[in-house]
């Protein structure tokens, strides 16, 4: 990481089908889109960083297929936008740091997230656009213990 890579991420990465942890290429310059066969990486169980790029458009809903994530999902400080996908509730194995803070993330949360019954910490969907109100289907968490931060939104 921090090597300044200025491109977009090849399409072909996602053949990478036995990664299993540590997909690391925050503090880039990576512009575009996350490519959807990204979403073939299904074997991904922790650590999978984009953060910190100039990714745009929006989180691809192939991305729900890494249902063996357990912790460290993490596209923070992007230009992403649109909805959170509701396949990304499969990732039910979660149990921390699903990071999608300081993005411009709109819609609402969808209802789907409260899959993620293991989830104990680093629920950050903080410093984005998301509107209507909180969904009754993230109380499922009950595992959380701490760090459930969706402030400065537009959460009514």
């Amino acid at each position: 990481y921090s090597n300044k890579i200025s491109s977009s991420i090849p399409t072909q990465l996602g053949q990478m089908s036995a990664m299993t942890s540590k997909f690391l290429l925050q503090d880039n310059s990576i512009t575009s889109s996350l490519p959807t066969q990204l979403g073939q990486m299904s074997a991904v169980t922790s650590k999978f960083y984009v953060h910190i790029n100039k990714i745009s458009s929006s989180i691809p809903t192939q991305l729900g297929q890494m249902v063996k994530m357990t912790e460290s999902f993490s596209p923070v400080s992007n230009s992403i936008s649109s909805s959170i996908p509701t396949q990304l509730g499969q990732m039910s194995a979660m149990t921390s740091s699903l990071e999608l803070n300081s993005n411009s993330i709109s819609s609402s949360l969808p209802t789907q997230l409260g899959q993620m019954s293991a989830m104990t910490s680093y629920f950050h969907l903080y410093s984005n656009k998301i509107s209507s109100s909180i969904p009754t289907q993230l109380g499922q968490m009950s595992a959380m213990a701490s760090h459930f931060w969706l402030y400065s939104n537009k959460i009514s």
